[in-house]
Formats: C-alpha cells, structure tokens, sequence
C-alpha cells in the first residue's frame, strides 16, 4: 500500500484539480480550442495520478497550468473557486485521502474498519448522552474519540480500539467538581 504521506498528497492535488476543473469547464464551453486545452490538461493530470505509482510532481505541474490559467482568464468571475482555508482543505483533502486508502485495502480489512467505526460512533453517543457528564470529562471524551478516528484514519485498527475502550474509562470516571470555561 502507498505511504499515508503519498496518499495525502495524491488526493490534496486531485480535490483541487476536481473543484477547478468543473468550474474551467463551465468557462470554455462553446470554445473548441479552450476546450481542447482544458481536455489535454485534465486528461494528462489524471493519467499522471493513475500512473503506478503516481507521477505527483507531473500531476502538479498540470493543475499548476489549470490554476495559472484560471487566474488569468477568469479572475473577476464571481464563481472562480478560491482556495480553501486550511482547516477546510484539510477536510476535504481527509474525504479524498479516506476514499484512496479505502479503495487500497482488502475487503477484509476494510470491514475491520467499518466494524471498529460503527463501535467508536456509537459507544461515542452512548457516553455523550449520559445524564450528568461534566464538561471537562465530556471533552475528554471528545478528544479521546477524535484520537480513535485519527487512528482509523491511520489505518491502525489496534490503536484505534485501544483508545476506544479509552474513551469509555474517561466516559465512566465520576464526574468532580469543576467548572469548564
């Protein structure tokens, strides 16, 4: 299977070639000589990223040419797609990177994973709903939860189930008196 870090990147330059190819499409329709450059573009970004194993660097420069183009091109139209913040291209490049290591794995394992997901959700709402759960032991609950997601994320199945059981120590600790601000 391909690194983590391969993965990332793989699927951050495919999320930003996916949202800006759309919206270069809409803008050559009519122009068959646009389009022709857009399809060569698209076509050789995709080829680059279903290359074994994929050319990043090659697939880059492609959405680089997308990117110069659409700037130049299009800057003032209202619907040119600007980069997202950070944190939000972090989620969606998340969506991306999940689908390539889903799509990597054995059946096996990947019921392994929907198993071990299926528990931390909802053992994570069992616990989030007990009546008088402090505020402190509810974040830690929280945070305890996003380490077992970060795990699945990782593929460590071992990890994950560790910090889920984790998560229902810290879940069933007694609450104290505290305040949380």
């Amino acid at each position: 299977m391909a690194g983590l870090y391969e993965i990332w990147q793989r699927a951050e330059v495919s999320r930003r070639l996916d949202v800006l190819s759309g919206f270069i499409a809409m803008c050559v329709a009519g122009d068959n000589d646009a389009q022709r450059r857009f399809n060569q573009l698209v076509v050789g970004a995709d080829a680059a990223l279903s290359a074994s194993p994929p050319d990043l660097v090659v697939a880059s420069e492609y959405l680089d040419e997308l990117v110069w183009w659409a700037e130049t091109e299009w800057a003032d139209h209202p619907y040119r797609p600007v980069e997202a913040r950070p944190d939000e291209a972090d989620r969606q490049t998340r969506d991306y990177a999940k689908d390539l290591r889903h799509a990597a794995l054995s059946v096996r394992v990947r019921d392994e994973m929907g198993r071990i997901e299926l528990s931390l959700e909802v053992r994570f709402l069992a616990l989030c709903r007990q009546p008088g759960l402090g505020c402190r032991i509810r974040q830690d609950v929280f945070y305890v939860a996003g380490r077992a997601a970060m795990a699945l994320d990782l593929g460590h199945l071992e990890a994950a189930e560790r910090e889920i059981r984790r998560m229902e120590q810290v879940g069933s600790v007694e609450p104290r008196q505290s305040s949380c601000g």
